[in-house]
């Protein structure tokens, strides 16, 4: 552990205190017909409850007290100086952190202490508010936001996302979760948000000079989209300054590729984690409200071209580890099952191991895991994923010996992947963390905080409106 010159190595310590469409019976995603045998693509198969998947895990438990203890330390200690070129994402590992510990902590309603004091809490919603910028959204580390300059560098979107949850985790318990969102500029956010959309209905990730600036990343979307929920609700009407939903839906619908996936653009290489990125938007999009219609499913509905092929590439994005293959040659063509191996695998045969990969001919990697979970989870086809080898990969082969999970077999851990690993672990039914939200990337227990901090917000704001003493000057004047 070391200090870099320059930048100090990252302490989070310091850093506080300054529905699918019905798939054909007797025809697997892949396209295989194999009547009466399983495929790797599906388990079990078509005709069996997607339920029934969660009752076969046989392999020993995750070792969830290893995991607090990687998790205590990268929060009590120094991070690797590998980290230091990340400094300006800080508050990003301070999510993935704090939110990690409330994943393997103790439900809201526990006798059990929580794995982060009052103390520690109150250091995190300090830290987090000092980074919100004066003209709307957060900045991603406190080296955008010195207090000594007129200009406190930009807010982006990933850090705003990950800020208001920071908040809502910092909450203690339910009275504490009502006042959590206290000192956000909730309307001057939301403001910022709706220029940070362009008139193709994709977001920019910064503001440069009154343009959105940053690509069409589907994450800027995403996290778009998470943030109107959590400051704007659960319900349909319409706000002054809400983004432009309808075109934001017609962006993501447009990023559909040939084989199914999403990209930035329809010509782009498909990818699990912009596919995962745009469906969750498209979700949360629906969990505030219908836009267009009266379907509970509007934009999803509307966002999605083809269901089928997305289903049918998320099917491919899994297969059998061979950890010979792995130690074999690292370069090697071989060193796992490629996808036009897939219609031959049956796991009637027996598949130890099963991994995901992000793109097609990609090794497997740790996160895409959730990713792949994550949104067949949302698309109500979490069946298609084959979960007991797939959590065994998790647990048997990129868990590391000292808590975490690297981003493959022999890799260390890191922070990003660590936290995947977990996500796509509760998600599969991990009896030691918390449930998770498919959408807001977090447990349940948070996401009922963000709602309570949004609804203290805004009583606040509808208070501080009838109680100004505007409408008893006014209304004389109307006599």
């Amino acid at each position: 552990m070391t200090q870099s010159a320059g930048i100090h190595s990252v302490r989070l310590t310091h850093l506080f205190t300054s529905g699918a469409a019905p798939i054909t019976i007797g025809r697997w995603p892949c396209g295989e017909k194999r009547a009466g045998r399983q495929c790797i693509c599906r388990h079990p198969p078509p005709h069996v409850l997607a339920s029934s998947f969660r009752q076969s895990f046989i392999m020993a438990g995750l070792d969830a007290a290893r995991h607090i203890k990687y998790w205590q330390r990268c929060h009590s200690s120094f991070l690797p100086s590998a980290y230091t070129a990340n400094d300006s994402t800080r508050l990003t590992f301070a999510f993935f952190i704090v939110s990690a510990l409330d994943l393997l902590g103790p439900s809201a309603d526990a006798a059990t202490a929580p794995l982060l004091s009052a103390a520690d809490r109150a250091a995190v919603r300090a830290w987090v508010l000092g980074l919100q910028h004066p003209d709307g959204g957060f900045c991603g580390s406190p080296t955008h936001a010195l207090r000594d300059q007129p200009a406190r560098g930009a807010a982006n979107l990933a850090a705003t996302f990950f800020a208001l949850l920071l908040l809502a985790l910092a909450a203690g318990d339910e009275g504490e979760a009502g006042a959590a969102f206290a000192g956000v500029e909730r309307r001057k956010l939301l403001r910022w948000l709706r220029r940070l959309q362009r008139c193709d209905g994709s977001f920019g990730q910064v503001l440069w000079e009154g343009e959105a600036v940053g690509g069409r990343d589907m994450r800027h979307s995403y996290f778009a989209s998470c943030i109107r929920w959590m400051l704007l609700g659960d319900g349909g009407d319409a706000e002054e300054d809400d983004v432009d939903v309808e075109s934001m839906v017609a962006h993501i619908r447009r990023c559909q590729t040939f084989d199914g996936g999403l990209a930035e653009a329809s010509e782009h290489e498909s990818h699990a984690g912009y596919a995962y990125c745009g469906i969750a938007a498209l979700y949360m999009l629906d969990r505030r409200g219908p836009f267009s219609s009266a379907s509970r499913e509007a934009a999803m509905e509307a966002g999605i071209g083809c269901r089928d092929r997305l289903v049918r590439f998320f099917a491919h994005r899994q297969f059998e580890y061979l950890a010979k293959q792995e130690e074999d040659d690292d370069a090697s063509d071989d060193e796992n099952f490629v996808e036009s191996k897939l219609g031959d695998m049956d796991l009637d045969d027996g598949c130890a191991c099963v991994g995901f990969n992000g793109r097609w001919n990609k090794k497997a990697d740790t996160c895409y895991t959730w990713w792949v979970s994550g949104t067949l989870a949302i698309l109500d086809s979490l069946e298609v994923v084959n979960a007991a080898p797939s959590r065994r990969y998790l647990v048997d082969v990129t868990q590391h010996r000292i808590g975490g999970f690297g981003k493959a077999v022999g890799s260390p851990p890191d922070i990003y992947h660590s936290y995947l690993a977990l996500a796509a672990l509760a998600l599969l039914g991990e009896p030691s963390l918390k449930e998770f939200d498919i959408g807001l990337w977090c447990s349940k227990d948070t996401a009922r905080k963000v709602k309570l901090a949004r609804r203290g917000l805004l009583e606040k704001e509808k208070n501080l409106f009838d109680g100004d003493g505007f409408w008893d000057t006014v209304e004389p004047l109307g006599r």
